[in-house]
């Protein structure tokens, strides 16, 4: 008797020592670190996880609220590569990015982020080895006016869908400057083929259960959290496939093939002051393995969250179980780093990533360019294979507009009640 008294005097010590003992800081104030619950927290995570993806299994996506963490947003591929609907919201978007490179030293990213009132986010950049980066003639500001309805494009710039995961039409024409040295304008005309018969990799549906579970076991759990889970979600998915194009530079032609990426992104509200840092590597290797590697940081949602996946050469699509790539060892400082490796594993194989930027040049997208983005086409070596493509580097941007931008359109600015 008097043994199990001690016990249990033993245990209920334990348990009071446990509760009362404090969770770690977050590292810079920002990126969180298990606590003592987080084991419990992951297993409840997994099983929410697996919930839902029957939940998406046996039909019941009509509900698009419902959609993300194993639930999609629609019943077809199809419909989710359409141009979507705006909210009613004025932070409502919808948005589409190609990148492409190959081994010659070519490179190319173009997106459009469609917004409410005819405007667009949208920006072109182009490398041509022996000329340098040429950047579309409003970079670094990105808003461009006269976009029509459910159109990705304006001012030059359009992406134009022509069958739904299968093929798209990427046309440039206007004027661009070289990055090196802005007092050199070149007229240009970009007309590419994007075409994929691989299959688009969702991040609602497609993720590793173990990453996300993982990732919000991390956070706090509290009434508010979960509703801005909710609240802050955005579709997002991916394909890999190959961009053929015919690039006119004051008269002088270039033909190229490259492989490709492309992303589609769009949701109730998107709102760039929320996020407060990400990485992302896309990579084409000359073995034919295609990879994308990102770490994002928004902290009402998720501190550090990895996500990704790789194409291996004979086809089969893995999602990303873990990257060491960590933020605040890499570029806090609002500086990237133009010389880096990392690791992260993907199916059966783990990689190492070198990664060394050729060309660099930032841009700033947002109501009030809350958002810099350092876009960096780089030379990769993955686990001995080489290869190129491109890393985007976002940082929340507290000082608004940069001087370097002129103001823009009025108009915009009192339709949406600029402050």
């Amino acid at each position: 008797m008097l043994l199990w008294g001690s016990v249990c005097v033993i245990l209920i010590t334990s348990i009071i020592i446990f509760c009362r003992q404090k969770d770690p800081p977050p590292i810079n104030g920002v990126y969180k670190q298990p606590g003592k619950w987080y084991p419990l927290k992951y297993v409840a995570f997994l099983i929410i996880l697996q919930l839902r993806r029957w939940q998406n299994s046996y039909g019941m996506k009509s509900a698009k609220k419902q959609a993300g963490y194993g639930v999609q947003s629609h019943a077809s591929p199809a419909m989710m590569d359409i141009a979507q609907p705006l909210s009613s919201d004025a932070k409502a978007f919808d948005a589409v990015f190609f990148i492409a490179a190959n081994k010659d030293g070519y490179y190319f990213a173009a997106g459009t982020e469609r917004r409410h009132h005819g405007v667009i986010n949208g920006l072109c950049y182009i490398a041509v080895p022996g000329k340098g980066l040429l950047c579309s003639s409003k970079l670094p500001d990105t808003v461009l006016f006269g976009a029509k309805d459910e159109e990705f494009g304006a001012e030059g710039l359009a992406l134009k869908l022509e069958r739904p995961m299968r093929k798209w039409k990427l046309t440039y024409k206007g004027k661009m400057w070289l990055q090196s040295d802005p007092s050199q304008v070149f007229d240009v005309n970009l007309e590419g083929d994007w075409s994929s018969d691989l299959p688009h990799f969702n991040y609602d549906t497609d993720m590793n259960p173990t990453t996300v579970a993982r990732v919000i076991a991390t956070e706090t759990w509290t009434r508010e959290y979960f509703k801005s889970l909710e609240k802050a979600h955005q579709t997002h998915f991916e394909q890999m496939g190959y961009l053929s194009a015919t690039i006119e530079i004051d008269g002088e032609n270039h033909i190229v093939k490259m492989p490709s990426f492309r992303d589609h992104s769009y949701g109730e509200r998107r709102d760039w002051d929320l996020m407060h840092r990400y990485a992302f590597h896309m990579i084409f290797l000359e073995d034919g393995t295609k990879a994308t590697v990102g770490v994002i940081c928004q902290p009402c949602t998720c501190s550090r969250l990895e996500a990704g996946y790789v194409y291996t050469p004979e086809g089969a699509l893995y999602p990303l179980e873990w990257c060491d790539f960590k933020l605040h060892e890499n570029g806090e400082n609002g500086r990237p780093p133009v010389d880096h490796s990392f690791s992260f594993k993907a199916g059966p194989t783990e990689y190492t990533v070198q990664v060394c930027v050729e060309y660099e040049a930032t841009h700033y997208v947002g109501w009030k360019w809350e958002a810099r983005m350092v876009e960096r086409f780089v030379r990769y070596v993955v686990n001995g294979i080489p290869g190129r493509g491109v890393s985007e580097f976002h940082y929340h941007n507290k000082g608004g507009r940069p001087s370097s931008i002129a103001k823009n359109d009025p108009y915009w600015f009192r339709k949406l009640n600029f402050k």
